[in-house]
């Protein structure tokens, strides 16, 4: 991780003097060296066998122990080089978040996207007692907030950072949130309208003295670069304030590992996820694990049967997916690199717009209804809940093929008691049951198997089935069905 390897290695002298390879092992390990090749390490247990001097072992275990701690403060080069290279090492999928051991301390940085700029906060993790020490910072280091963790008391002011800490189970650490109605969790809704969690609003509402005596061990909130950002004024009155830029990933997977953030925020674990068993969602057809096959091409999937038959299956393309919504005949849709478009792969479907490289398209109403005429799902129609609302808005939608064919989904089939999507905030942190959702929608709206054929004895393809009934992935429960038809 840090360029401090070389270092570590040049002591592999004195190690040799040691009783086994353990402690060259835990000092490459806390440098970040590990899995980087020694061609002493072979020779390590019997050096040390051999001579079986206790007493030179003692004197250069605590050596190497002395040098390896100033090693590790040295810090030499820039402590992000492995961010920018995606190390191996590094423990997320994210280009904005970056999550590791460095300059001997636990380090948190975060990008965050304002406008033209990238503003880059980085944050030391320590436990109590380090906290409490109060050790300077390494130089590479200075400017970082230092967090007491587990944090106890957080102020959470995205949906996003809420639906992350209800899935770890961490509703008791928040104690103020922006506005109750917009949170989904019934739960949390009534302790914020019984007064149990507190209200601090967001933007220029933001009633900082509330804030302030609430005495908070982290704010969490966010930057756009317009004029409701809020991160400076908490910051200059001297609270702790992380900006998370979960909102700004482009894949599904980037975003989902911002739970990692909270999990070391907090010291605990990421819940085992359910699998979902073979009998309800095909691999060979759906392409599941998600994502793992171009749902725009069609293709041919070999199969193996539980008794020992095996062949392939022709299987289409996904359905062609529309997504977005015309403003004063201006349609906003997620570009080729969206979270959006992203999800589509993931959940078998094929985006309109799959082969663009930018995160946002504005597009005429012609442009969309030249393509659209062959779109077979419409997912995302805006902030418009019903087909009349649609037209009221743009009454050339029913020219589009989706909403014709009455297959237009909207992501708010899960609100809370005053009207709070729940997409923006549970499905964030359950994306595997967000894909399965759309694939179900997928599945359902369009058959992929065109033809289904089994190799004989002779090695001959056989055709068993044409257009056969494809097995219809379900979510598993009706709490994870963000999507639905708006017809």
């Amino acid at each position: 991780m840090l360029s401090i390897c070389g270092k570590i290695g040049s002591l592999t002298g004195a190690l040799g003097k040691m009783s086994g390879t353990a402690l060259l092992l835990i000092a490459l390990a806390m440098a970040g060296c590990v899995g980087e090749k020694s061609e002493n390490n072979g020779q390590v247990g019997s050096q040390a066998a051999e001579k079986g001097e206790a007493a030179r072992v003692a004197a250069a275990e605590n050596t190497v122990a002395a040098q390896v701690g100033a090693a590790l403060q040295s810090c030499d080069g820039n402590i992000l080089k492995v961010w920018e290279r995606g190390d191996a090492h590094h423990s997320v999928h994210s280009n904005l978040l970056w999550i590791d051991s460095a300059c001997g301390e636990r380090v948190v940085a975060i990008r965050s996207i304002v406008g033209r700029d990238t503003l880059e906060k980085r944050f030391v993790l320590r436990d109590s007692a380090a906290f409490a020490a109060g050790q300077k910072l390494p130089a590479e280091l200075s400017g970082a907030t230092v967090l007491r963790t587990p944090l106890q008391r957080v102020v959470a002011l995205s949906s996003a950072h809420i639906g992350y800490m209800l899935r770890l189970g961490l509703e008791d650490r928040i104690v103020a949130v922006g506005e109750g109605k917009y949170i989904a969790d019934s739960s949390l809704y009534a302790k914020v309208a019984a007064g149990a969690i507190a209200e601090v609003g967001n933007g220029t509402s933001l009633d900082l003295e509330k804030l302030i005596a609430l005495k908070p061990d982290l704010v969490m909130t966010f930057a756009t670069g317009g004029s409701q950002d809020d991160y400076s004024r908490m910051e200059a009155l001297g609270l702790p304030v992380m900006l998370t830029s979960e909102w700004q990933e482009n894949s599904v997977d980037a975003k989902a590992d911002w739970i990692k953030l909270f999990t070391s925020l907090f010291g605990v674990e990421i819940p085992d996820e359910k699998k979902v068993p073979e009998s309800v969602l095909d691999p060979i057809v759906y392409g599941y694990p998600a994502g793992s096959a171009d749902p725009c091409v069609e293709r041919k999937s070999k199969w193996v049967g539980r008794n020992g038959e095996h062949g392939f299956m022709v299987v289409a393309r996904g359905p062609r997916v529309l997504a977005g919504m015309s403003y004063g005949g201006v349609w906003y849709a997620p570009g080729g690199r969206s979270y959006t478009a992203d999800l589509i792969r993931k959940a078998g479907g094929c985006y309109l717009w799959a082969s663009d490289t930018t995160r946002e398209l504005r597009l005429t109403i012609e442009e969309v209804i030249a393509l659209a005429d062959s779109a077979d799902v419409w997912i995302n129609p805006g902030m418009f809940g019903t087909a009349e609302e649609i037209l009221a808005a743009e009454p050339r939608a029913v020219h589009i093929k989706a909403f014709r064919d009455r297959k237009v989904f909207q992501n708010d089939g899960r609100k809370g008691p005053g009207g709070g999507n729940d997409f923006y905030e549970g499905a964030v942190a359950r994306p595997r049951e967000l894909e399965s959702n759309l694939r179900h929608i997928f599945t359902e709206s369009y058959n992929r198997v065109k033809a289904n054929y089994v190799i004989d004895e002779a090695g001959t393809p056989r055709l068993i089935e044409e257009r056969q009934a494809a097995k219809k992935p379900v979510s598993g429960k009706s709490a994870f069905e963000w999507y639905h038809n708006i017809f």
